[in-house]
């Protein structure tokens, strides 16, 4: 996207763009200035909408979804900083640029022979080597034409790598925020989507349920790690199922997890743990090499709702202290802060 605004434009673009970045707690950062000095530009009215919508169900715009928004309408076309990349696609380019240049080479002689021709055919002398004249054409015509279809597989070929490349570029790019067993996003997502919310102005409430699976480690020593891999996956895969938008299920580290819920009450909260309480307790595993049924996986849940002027780390910790209290509890169950 290309910004032509005069310096008076820009400036007045700015003053509008930062009141509202402090309104909504957004951070501070060279994305989020562009990312709001395109908004209050209104030159781009989905961007705007996505933002307004973004706002009233989170009360902020959570740093994923800026990212997101970003790359989706600022940019249309990043710039990788990857070296790796950089010199891939640099590699690409020469040898393109050298079958261009090769294709340009063939096309020059295939001109020069073709001009000799008729020249040739012209002349009246030459009316008895018509035939070799012919011949020749016809030679250099199909080697222009082979060089053709080269260089045409060799466009294909670096199409190919590229669309390659910019698949690794995006699995690289969500590797750093999603965990690659269970796919639910990871601890560092959690903490800076937390920290925002929380900081942010409203009166949007947030509740945090921690879960742990019961018995973990004794259920790895009794049916191996891969079993115990299993669970974890199957974890990731309900959570991602009950827990749409706005809700942010994350894998917290080992077998904890977490949910933080926007716009929902403690009722709310404890109604979609019990839920999902209920639906883990009845997970049944199937051991392939003794066809044992495994059914003895359960879980306990920590709500917590925030309070007004709590820290992100305060909130985590009474969440904590709920969780471990379900814990006391005989685990198994749903427990509030």
């Amino acid at each position: 996207m290309k910004f032509v605004e005069n310096p008076t434009q820009s400036a007045e673009y700015l003053r509008q763009a930062i009141p509202l970045m402090v309104k909504y707690n957004i951070p501070p950062n060279p994305l989020n200035y562009a990312l709001w000095y395109t908004y209050v530009s209104n030159r781009i009215p989905t961007l705007n909408f996505q933002i307004d919508q973004t706002i009233e169900t989170y009360g902020t715009c959570p740093t994923m979804m800026s990212e997101q928004l970003f790359r989706q309408h600022v940019i249309n076309e990043e710039i990788e900083h990857s070296e790796k990349a950089q010199a891939e696609f640099i590699s690409i380019a020469t040898k393109l640029g050298s079958k261009a240049n090769a294709a340009a080479q063939e096309t020059s002689e295939f001109r020069t022979i073709l001009e000799e021709s008729l020249i040739a055919l012209n002349n009246p002398e030459n009316a008895n080597s018509l035939d070799n004249i012919i011949n020749n054409l016809s030679e250099h015509t199909e080697s222009l034409n082979k060089g053709t279809i080269r260089f045409q597989k060799e466009l294909e070929a670096s199409q190919a790598e590229i669309l390659k490349l910019k698949k690794e570029l995006q699995k690289s790019r969500q590797d750093a925020s999603i965990d690659p067993l269970t796919g639910l996003f990871n601890r560092r997502v959690f903490d800076t989507e937390l920290s925002q919310i929380i900081g942010a102005r409203g009166d949007k409430s947030a509740t945090l349920v921690m879960i742990d699976v019961d018995h973990f480690k004794r259920f790895n020593d009794d049916y191996g790690h891969l079993m115990g891999d299993k669970v974890l996956q199957y974890f990731g895969k309900l959570l991602k199922e009950e827990c749409p938008e706005p809700m942010l299920p994350v894998r917290f580290g080992g077998e904890e997890f977490a949910i933080l819920m926007i716009g929902k009450d403690q009722d709310q909260a404890i109604s979609i743990a019990e839920n999902l309480r209920e639906k883990i307790q009845s997970i049944r595993i199937k051991q392939k090499k003794t066809g044992k049924v495994i059914s003895s996986i359960t879980a306990s849940f920590g709500v917590c709702i925030k309070e007004s002027n709590e820290t992100a780390q305060q909130l985590i910790e009474r969440a904590d202290k709920a969780l471990y209290a379900a814990k006391g509890n005989g685990r198994n169950c749903v427990v509030t802060a």
